[in-house]
Parts: C-alpha cells; structure tokens; sequence
C-alpha cells in the first residue's frame, strides 16, 4: 500500500508511529516521491542515489527542488559512482543546489578564470627574495608528496603522469590562495579522492578549498583537530561510558592520540578507496558538520572493547589502534554512526557545548528537529554564546 504525502506530513506522521510499539524508528522511510514505506522486520533499506534518481530531484532549469530529501536519502542510502562527480560538485559547494543549468555554466567559468589568476600570486624572486625562497621549499615538499601519494594507483602515480601533474599545480596554487593555511603533509591524500571524482581541474581545485575548510587542518571556529577530538571525548563520555571511565583511568589515554590519524585523513588509511568514497559520501550528506566525529565514535564501540578486556596501556591502545587499518566492515561502522548520532540528538538534554557538532535547527532534514540544548557553566554567566551563534531565535 502506498501513501503520499506532502510539506513534511510523512515527518510528522513518523513522531506518532514512533510511539507505536510495532513499528519501530529505523522501519520508516520516504522515497524521493514522498512515497510511505513500512517494510518487513529487516528495517528499511535505502536506495542508493544514481544519476537517474538525482536527475528526479532537479526541475527543468538544474535546481535540486529538495536539497534536504536528497541529502538524507544520500546520508542513509549513499552515491553510485556514475552520480557522484555530479553530487559531489554540490555537497562541496562548487554549485549550490538552487543554481540553475545557466548560473552553474557561468559559475564554472568564473571559478575557471579565478584559478587561473592565482598563478599570478607566485612571489617574485628579485622584489622578495625570503617570499619566494619560502614558496620553493613548499614547491618541493608538494612535490615529494605527490609521488608518494597513492603510488599503487596507476591513475595518478608515475612521474610523468598528466593527473599527478595535476595534483603539484592544484596543491600548489591551494598554498598560493590559501598561505594562511600552509602545506602539511595530508593534504595531499585528501586531495585524490576528490580528484579521482571531479577530474576537471579547477572544479577539483575549488571543491578541496571547500572540504579543506572542515578538515582538522582548517582554522575556521571548531574545525581544528583538537575541537573535533573534545566533540568525540563527550560524546564518548555521553553514550559510551563504560569506554569513557577506561580511557579516563588509564594513562593519557582520552587525549585519544589513537584517532589522530581518523581525523587528519578523514578515514583515508583505514579503508580502501571504494570504501572510502561512499563514507564521504556519507559525511558530506550527514546532518552534522562534523559527523567523522560519529564514524570515530562507531569505530571505538566495535573495536575498543576487546582491547580493553585484554587491560591495554595507553601507548598499547595506540599501536592497536594503528593495526586496524583495512579491519573495519564498513556498512557496520555506518550503521553505528548513525545510531550514536541519533542516540545524541533524542537525549532529553544535550549539552550546549556540542551545539556546533549537533548543528542548528535549519540544518535537520525536517525542518523541525530542535534538540533540548542545556547550558551547564553557561548560565553563571547568564548567556550562552553557543545558543546565540548556532539556534535560530524564535
């Protein structure tokens, strides 16, 4: 039987059926038609997004007609890898998903000719000699990384190889755009995936500025490194306490130095490429800015425990931690991330402090979401600075 519903009926509707003890939270579904799904006992299974269904949420004109439906139901069901050049240039801001055919023809060469002009930002040898001494050093050290980057992947690996050409000018002029940010070693394995999906130059170019801006390289507000480990460190402490209360007893354990590497690399060394694609597909279609935080979570509760049966040291969860590279099965790690996720957004209160993890009211798929954010030390101060950046005042 098949039920369609209209401005967020279905949503609504599931509130109630969730009250519903025969029907549980993860058995209700919508397809991109609005279409009501209750399915058998397995739980719901979700499309994967192929070109053919992307093209179903775009009218005539190229405008995505419900970036919030698409962005769930790539959350939840992922990207085929026809569609994902496509959705990727949107969930990375080279387009924004109510551009028309036009105003993302025009975008693309605008972008084109600015990429272009930062060549022109290279220092001069004679007027700053220490400038462009400085920008040679950086040249080299790109340099040296790209032929160490993915050297098994014959797409990109080879000295004389166009695309990794490619890949020493776009790291290149990324330092030039971006000499706040430097060059770090990293950068350059965050970089291929999105060159092996874009291909286009300067698209690739202006898609990793974007992705860059949430790494934990980036020094926007709550992206660095540290931050996202103190988001995981409470939600850990939150919904995983039994591992909690270990590391916290246990050396400098929950300065979590074992997730260092999740984190700089988004995943990169723990999964093989075609596994690493559809978790970014997940990650850029996730509801949280900053959901590698829950992929880190989902990791530590299927792994962590075993190790802290066997009575590990802090230095000892380390070199376990670095050994599980390639172990993980992928659907299950997903599956808990988004479990914890939804565990921290249904608490009955959540702490203000992750208020930028959790997201703002207008960043939910539904609209209407709004968690019961509590202030803890806020309240002596009788604001909340959280609050006043990320929820939208009624």
């Amino acid at each position: 039987m098949l039920f369609v519903f209209n401005k967020g009926g279905l949503e609504r509707l599931t509130q109630v059926l969730r009250g519903w003890a025969r029907v549980q939270k993860s058995e209700v579904a919508e397809t991109p038609l609005g279409i009501f799904i209750v399915p058998n006992r397995r739980g719901i299974i979700y499309p994967t997004v192929t070109s053919e269904l992307w093209q179903r949420y775009l009218n005539k004109n190229g405008t995505v007609t419900d970036i919030r439906h698409a962005r769930r139901l790539i959350y939840e069901g992922g990207v085929s890898d026809e569609a994902r050049g496509e959705i990727w240039r949107c969930l990375l801001s080279l387009h924004n998903h109510s551009h028309t055919h036009r105003q993302k023809s025009f975008r693309n060469q605008l972008l084109a000719d600015k990429y272009k002009d930062i060549r022109l930002k290279v220092p001069d040898q004679e007027s700053d000699p220490e400038a462009y001494s400085n920008f040679c050093t950086i040249v080299s050290e790109i340099e040296k990384d790209c032929c160490r980057t993915d050297s098994h992947n014959p797409l990109i690996s080879g000295a004389d190889n166009p695309n990794q050409a490619a890949l020493k000018r776009i790291l290149i002029n990324y330092y030039l755009h971006r000499p706040e940010m430097g060059y770090v070693q990293g950068m350059s394995d965050l970089l291929v995936p999105i060159f092996l999906v874009v291909r286009e130059e300067s698209e690739v170019f202006w898609c990793f500025d974007f992705f860059m801006n949430r790494s934990a390289f980036s020094k926007v507000l709550y992206c660095n490194l540290y931050q996202q480990l103190a988001f995981l460190r409470e939600v850990i402490g939150l919904l995983l306490p039994d591992i909690y209360n270990y590391l916290s007893t246990t050396g400098d354990a929950l300065t979590l130095t074992c997730c260092h590497r999740w984190f700089l690399l988004f995943f990169k060394r723990e999964f093989d490429l075609n596994q690493l694609l559809k978790l970014w597909d997940v990650l850029l279609g996730a509801p949280s800015p900053f959901f590698q935080v829950f992929i880190s979570a989902a990791m530590i509760s299927l792994r962590f425990p075993t190790m802290i049966d066997q009575h590990l040291s802090a230095t000892e969860l380390l070199m376990e931690s670095q050994k599980l590279a390639g172990t993980f099965d992928l659907n299950q790690v997903l599956k808990q991330a988004r479990h914890i996720y939804q565990q921290l957004v249904d608490l009955p209160e959540v702490p203000c402090s992750l208020i930028p993890l959790v997201g703002g009211e207008g960043d939910y798929w539904d609209g209407f979401r709004n968690p019961n954010f509590t202030c803890l030390d806020c309240d002596k101060k009788g604001f909340c600075e959280m609050k006043r950046d990320y929820v939208r005042v009624s």
